[in-house]
């Protein structure tokens, strides 16, 4: 932690960076990789149930980030603070927490397999290929919750790299597994979520490695729940569930727009830009919480000038990638779309022609991302669960109502471009007001930092 408070910023922050990265595209990755081989394997129809079964995705990461998110949060506050103790306890609520939801999740979609598939939008051809994807991949829940809540203690532990090491492993998994699975063995959808479900399971494996080894400092206790515990976990992690659950239900609100003007060729066509989108978005995810121990523990310590540093320096990557996706996206968007499809000309046109549209808000999105989790990292949740609500879910319902009506499926395209530039100068607003009231703490050192909006 001391080197936290009193290390380079750049230095810190790049040296968090790239695992940080690399441990949140873990889901991200294994979508995308069966994106491409069931494009390629099952076909159009596929990335129909794919996309459908996408919001369940969601659930698991939501779940794990806002206890791994809000419970490594508030446990780098306390850390900075000296209480190692409350570290623990928080720690150990959210691991117990974790599991025991997963459980109860594997139990449910057991049950109502058939109810959930129809709910998420499977119809027709698309419903037993959703119900076969979805069968399975329901089984490795606790493999997709427990390391999103994981991977945030592990990563302020002062271990980022160990997530880096088991997407590495994740990656070549999946990539093997669904080659065999579903070229080799015809096994499907079912190869595909089997495929995908036995990769996490190896990222789960390498991510309880660092319980062993000698950078841990976490410890389990007596899983005594306390209210108190949990309510403060929810509450700091209350914009990251909110983020993703907003994600899934915008996916639902998106593949029923597509189908209604453009039929599944348009689903089809969202699925794979979409995936694509979920790489990006995890990036970003990743360019912040590389940010969020740096934030949280010298919040804690009271040394204001280094979280307003971090957060200048963080913004800026966020910034420049969103500028260098937009200029790929519109520069080789036939050959990105050429890695998914193959022999169906009217999905590549659909595909190539929404791309850019699409991505134009790409900048947008990695400033905004950045700023909620500023004030996640300081625990201002208000300000950030506001900020994440706008700009995942309501300004998107609301350009999904009238764009369409304006500029039909290009305005469905550019529904994120709405959203996210409104979203973005609502964000310059907050920081804008941040910096005014608490200007004096900057500028001196003082023993609590306020809080805007707590």
């Amino acid at each position: 932690m001391e080197k936290i408070k009193n290390g380079s910023i750049s230095k810190l922050f790049f040296g968090y960076l790239i695992p940080s990265v690399t441990g949140t595209l873990s889901i991200g990755i294994l979508i995308f990789i069966d994106t491409v081989f069931i494009g390629r394997g099952i076909g159009s129809l596929g990335l129909v149930a794919l996309n459908t079964v996408i919001p369940a995705y969601t659930l698991y990461s939501s779940t794990g980030m806002l206890l791994g998110i809000g419970g490594a949060t508030a446990a780098s506050v306390d850390a900075g603070r000296g209480d190692y103790e409350g570290r623990n306890r928080i720690f150990t609520h959210a691991v117990t927490l974790a599991l025991a939801l997963g459980c109860i999740y594997i139990i449910w979609q057991t049950m109502f397999l058939h109810e959930i598939s129809y709910f998420l939008g499977a119809r027709g051809d698309a419903l037993p290929l959703t119900k076969d994807y979805l069968g399975i991949l329901s089984k490795f829940t606790l493999f997709y919750l427990v390391p999103h809540c994981l991977n945030a203690f592990i990563r302020n532990d002062g271990n980022p790299k160990v997530s880096m090491m088991g997407m590495v492993l994740c990656g070549i998994v999946n990539i093997i597994l669904d080659y065999i699975f579903i070229f080799e063995l015809n096994w499907g959808m079912k190869g595909a979520a089997l495929a995908t479900g036995i990769a996490q399971m190896s990222y789960t494996a390498v991510l309880l490695t660092h319980f062993w080894s000698k950078k841990n400092s976490l410890e389990l206790q007596s899983p005594k729940l306390e209210i108190q515990v949990i309510q403060r976990i929810a509450k700091v992690g209350l914009p990251s569930f909110i983020n993703e659950m907003s994600f899934g239900a915008v996916v639902f609100a998106f593949n029923y727009i597509f189908l209604r003007i453009g039929g599944e060729t348009a689903v089809a066509a969202y699925s794979i830009i979409l995936n694509i989108n979920i790489l990006l978005y995890l990036i970003f995810l990743g360019i912040s919480q590389a940010s969020q121990p740096i934030f949280s523990v010298n919040y804690g310590g009271g040394l204001h000038s280094r979280v307003w540093d971090t957060l200048k320096l963080s913004t800026i990557v966020s910034g420049l990638l969103g500028a260098l996706t937009i200029l790929i996206t519109f520069v080789y968007k036939d050959e990105i779309v050429g890695i998914f499809i193959r022999d169906n000309d009217e999905l590549m046109k659909i595909t190539g022609d929404g791309m850019p549209l699409f991505f134009s808000a790409s900048v947008f999105m990695g400033l905004n991302i950045m700023m909620s989790t500023f004030y996640q990292s300081i625990e201002s949740s208000g300000v950030s669960s506001f900020i994440t609500t706008m700009r995942s879910c309501v300004l998107m319902v609301v350009g999904l109502v009238f764009l369409p009506g304006m500029a039909g499926i290009n305005g469905v395209w550019m529904t994120p471009l709405f959203a996210e530039g409104i979203a973005f100068f609502m964000s310059l607003f907050f920081l804008k007001n941040y910096f005014d009231k608490n200007r004096t703490s900057f500028e001196k050192p003082v023993s609590v930092m306020p809080v805007y909006n707590k």
